[in-house]
C-alpha cells in the first residue's frame, strides 16, 4: 500500500513539474505579415514597435496577398522556430479589397488548397497560428515547452489605412468578432483623422489623395471615385506616424 501511495505522489510531482508558469517568459518582439502597406519602407510598424519596446519582425512583402501568407504558414516557412518563440503578437495587414469573412463550415478544416479564396486564407492563417502556438507546449526545443496551452495567442487584424475599402474593412471587423478570443482589431480607418464622406473643401478631392505617395501607385479608383492608394512612406511621414500611434493605442 505504501508503494502505491509513493508512486502516486511521484506521479503527481512529475505532472506538476511538467507544467510551467508562462509569467517568467519574456517575449521581446512583435511580428507582422502583409503586403505593401506593411512592409518596412512605410515605417509605422517599426515606429510602433519602438514605442512599445518590441523588436520588429517584418515579413510583409509588397505585391503579395493573404494567399501567399497562408501557403507560407502551411509550409512552415513564414517564421523560424526561434522567431516563433520570441514574438508576443502576430499582426496581419493584408488589406486588399476582398471579403475576408467566409463560411465557418467551409473553412473550418486545416486543409488548404493551392489557390484559396481570401476568406479561406485569412481563416487558415489564424487557425494555423493558434495551433502553432499551442504545439509549443510539447516542443522540447521551445522556451514554451511545458507551459500549459503553449505560447499565449495574440493576433491583431488591421483595417485598411482609410475607409474607402468598405468591403474589406467591414468583413475584417466581422472576422475579428469571430476570433474574439484570440484576435483584436486595429482600426486605422476609424482613427486616421479623415473620412471618404468628407472630401477636402478646397480641392474637392478625397483627403486620402492628399496623403498619397507621389508615384505611379499613388491613387486608385473605387466606384468611380479617386482615393489614395499607397500613403507617403518613411518614419518622418505624418501618415505613418499617425498609424503608429493608432496601433499603439489599440495595443493595450
Amino acid at each position: 500500500m505504501r508503494k502505491i501511495v509513493w508512486l502516486f505522489v511521484v506521479l503527481l510531482t512529475l505532472i506538476s513539474c511538467s507544467k510551467r508558469d508562462s509569467v517568467d517568459i519574456q517575449t521581446n518582439a512583435m511580428a507582422i505579415v502583409g503586403a505593401s502597406f506593411a512592409y518596412p519602407e512605410n515605417g509605422w510598424f517599426e515606429l510602433a514597435c519602438e514605442r512599445l519596446g518590441y523588436a520588429p519582425i517584418n515579413r510583409a512583402v509588397s505585391g503579395e496577398n493573404i494567399k501567399h501568407t497562408a501557403l507560407k504558414f502551411k509550409n512552415m516557412t513564414q517564421f523560424s522556430k526561434a522567431e516563433l518563440d520570441s514574438f508576443a503578437t502576430l499582426v496581419i495587414m493584408h488589406t486588399h479589397d476582398f471579403d475576408v469573412y467566409g463560411d465557418d463550415e467551409f473553412v473550418a478544416g486545416e486543409v488548404l488548397g493551392d489557390n484559396p479564396t481570401p476568406a479561406e486564407a485569412y481563416d487558415y492563417v489564424i487557425r494555423r497560428y493558434i495551433t502553432m502556438c499551442q504545439a509549443l507546449e510539447f516542443d522540447t526545443s521551445s522556451v514554451w515547452y511545458g507551459v500549459e496551452g503553449g505560447k499565449p495567442v495574440d493576433i491583431i487584424l488591421c483595417t485598411h489605412w482609410h475607409d474607402a475599402r468598405d468591403r474589406f474593412n467591414s468583413s475584417v471587423r466581422r472576422l475579428a468578432v469571430r476570433w474574439g478570443g484570440y484576435a483584436r482589431l486595429c482600426e486605422f480607418d476609424k482613427f486616421i483623422g479623415f473620412s471618404k464622406d468628407s472630401p477636402d473643401p478646397d480641392s474637392g478631392k478625397q483627403i486620402s489623395v492628399l496623403y498619397a505617395h507621389p508615384d505611379a501607385n499613388a491613387t486608385e479608383i473605387i466606384d468611380g471615385v479617386e482615393y489614395g492608394w499607397h500613403p507617403k512612406r518613411g518614419k518622418d511621414s505624418e501618415i505613418q506616424q499617425r498609424m503608429a500611434q493608432i496601433f499603439c493605442n489599440s495595443y493595450f
